[in-house]
């Protein structure tokens, strides 16, 4: 992300705000879990670490790469996938020199909120919808994935856009409407690619190993005890 163009102020901000929410799902992250658990959470981010590291970039600079958050969350639940982000991220930028202050955005936008939004998603698809398999697999496992990737993603876009003015030293308004426009069909074909993949893994998973999915109430939906 290009964040050379935001005030200092806002990148500390953003700074603080993903150590106090790393620093929450640290609490509540479940410790005491079996060590099969943990073995589990390991390879999970291990596999999408090196998932991210398969990047494309285009030939006008914009590089694209798998985001992951919101499926890690489905896996292993919010805090988990929260501090399996954190790692990953902090990870990325020491293998490209990135400066460690100003992860906070990249954390919070690609990380943290997908985690967030697909954790609501399944919340509100389990009060607020029919107790049917289906329900799940579908709104949380395809169109809850596809909103939880966009809607950071658009906001990523709008920051940049927003910042490239001052970063790039060229006239902004223009610079940074063909930016927009550049970002905006790559962020939706970005995130209708993982939610259709990753639905595909997590039907595969529900049907199979119902038990993989940490946020599939099988209890709820299964009706099992």
């Amino acid at each position: 992300m290009l964040l050379e163009g935001l005030p200092p102020g806002l990148l500390w901000l953003a700074d603080a705000l993903a150590l106090v929410l790393v620093v929450d799902a640290a609490r509540r992250a479940a410790w005491e879990a079996p060590l099969r658990e943990h073995l589990l959470w390991a390879l999970a981010t291990a596999a999408i670490l090196l998932a991210r590291q398969m990047t494309i970039t285009l030939p006008d600079g914009l590089r694209l790469q798998y985001i992951g958050a919101a499926w890690l969350t489905l896996l292993l639940g919010y805090p988990r996938a929260v501090l399996s982000m954190t790692v990953i991220t902090l990870a990325q930028a020491a293998h490209l020199g990135l400066p460690m202050g100003t992860q906070g955005f990249p954390l919070l936008l690609l990380g943290i909120a997908p985690a967030w939004l697909i954790w609501l998603i399944t919340r509100a698809c389990r009060r607020w919808l029919p107790a049917n398999l289906f329900v799940f697999l579908l709104g949380a496992g395809f169109l809850g994935l596809f909103a939880a990737y966009a809607l950071p993603l658009l906001a990523a876009a709008a920051l940049v856009t927003f910042a490239l003015p001052d970063a790039a030293g060229a006239p902004g308004p223009a610079l940074a409407a063909d930016y927009w426009g550049l970002m905006l069909p790559y962020a939706l074909l970005l995130a209708s690619g993982e939610a259709w993949l990753e639905g595909m893994l997590t039907t595969l998973l529900v049907v199979f190993a119902p038990g993989a999915v940490r946020l599939f109430d099988e209890r709820h939906y299964l009706g099992r005890r």
